[in-house]
């Protein structure tokens, strides 16, 4: 009998992640970089929302590196593994059931929402004001291993 071919696990990511790794964050960029590569290598995939594009622009553009920009975001919609979703009604309606319940931020919800509709096996976060949500598995960035 041949065993059942186990799929790629999913797990959802925010815009962090991404910023850890560009800027070779000391303690959490090895770490960032960790799970890019097992995305790159096919052995996760992630999932965000299209809300990393939005916060990952904001330092560049306010320092005027248009080609930093465009180097952005050439590499989210080129990553491999990498899904970046719209921001639509349904995410915003689990998103706001997340801010009532969990009290977090607007912009978290959003990407922990998005995590969940994709049915993400968790989410990878290193901000521990998510540790209390509890409609998705919550991963400290430091603790991922693959």
């Amino acid at each position: 009998m041949n065993p059942i071919p186990r799929r790629p696990p999913l797990y959802g990511v925010d815009t962090m992640l991404f910023i850890y790794h560009f800027e070779n964050h000391p303690a959490l960029g090895p770490q960032a970089e960790s799970i890019l590569r097992a995305a790159e290598d096919g052995k996760c995939h992630l999932v965000t929302s299209m809300l990393t594009l939005l916060e990952i622009l904001v330092v560049p553009k306010r320092l005027g590196l248009t080609s930093l920009c465009q180097r952005y975001r050439e590499l989210l919609d080129s990553f491999p593994n990498l899904s970046l979703q719209p921001i639509d009604r349904e995410i915003l309606e689990i998103a706001s059931d997340l801010r009532a319940t969990s009290s977090i931020r607007t912009p978290d919800s959003i990407h922990l929402a998005t995590a969940i509709r994709a049915r993400a096996d968790l989410f990878v976060s290193h901000d521990n004001r998510l540790k209390h949500v509890e409609a998705i598995r919550i991963l400290p960035l430091d603790q991922f291993a693959i």
